[in-house]
């Protein structure tokens, strides 16, 4: 993971990083962070029986799960917990022939009481599996 340097950022970093790790559905699916700052959060999952559909691929509920938890860490970066609106999740290609989908998720924009991301997941090639939006209420209990 990259340096911060901001003593609050860094706090808010071994938080959400501390919560995720130690969530039980999170530990269940596999989730491994391997980037997280103010504006982005990286995940993956390593393919598996317990997370594959009875064709072979990564499961659509997976692929959403994975997405909703990489979205929601980063948008905890600003401060306080949050909790999904909405979302919308366009599966372009099957997860398939990989050993990791990583999920990427990018801040649009941080308003009073919204955070909307930008989410992709890629395969082992980085080719776009799939993409899509989450919006996340800004609730009023601090993370640190």
């Amino acid at each position: 993971m990259r340096e911060l340097k901001d003593e609050k950022l860094i706090a808010l970093r071994e938080k959400m990083l501390e919560v995720t790790y130690s969530n039980n559905f999170n530990n269940y699916m596999g989730i491994e962070v391997v980037e997280l700052n103010e504006n982005y959060c990286k995940t993956r999952v390593k393919y598996s029986d317990h997370v594959i559909n009875p064709y072979g691929s990564f499961h659509g509920g997976v692929l959403s799960a994975l997405a909703d938890a990489t979205a929601g860490t980063a948008a905890c970066m600003c401060g306080y917990y949050v909790t999904t609106v909405s979302s919308t999740m366009n599966y372009l290609l099957p997860a398939i022939n990989t050993e990791y989908i990583s999920c990427e998720a990018m801040k649009l924009k941080t308003g009073k009481h919204l955070s909307v991301f930008d989410i992709r997941i890629t395969d082992d090639n980085g080719h776009l599996l799939d993409s899509g939006e989450y919006i996340f209420f800004i609730g009023k209990q601090k993370v640190v």
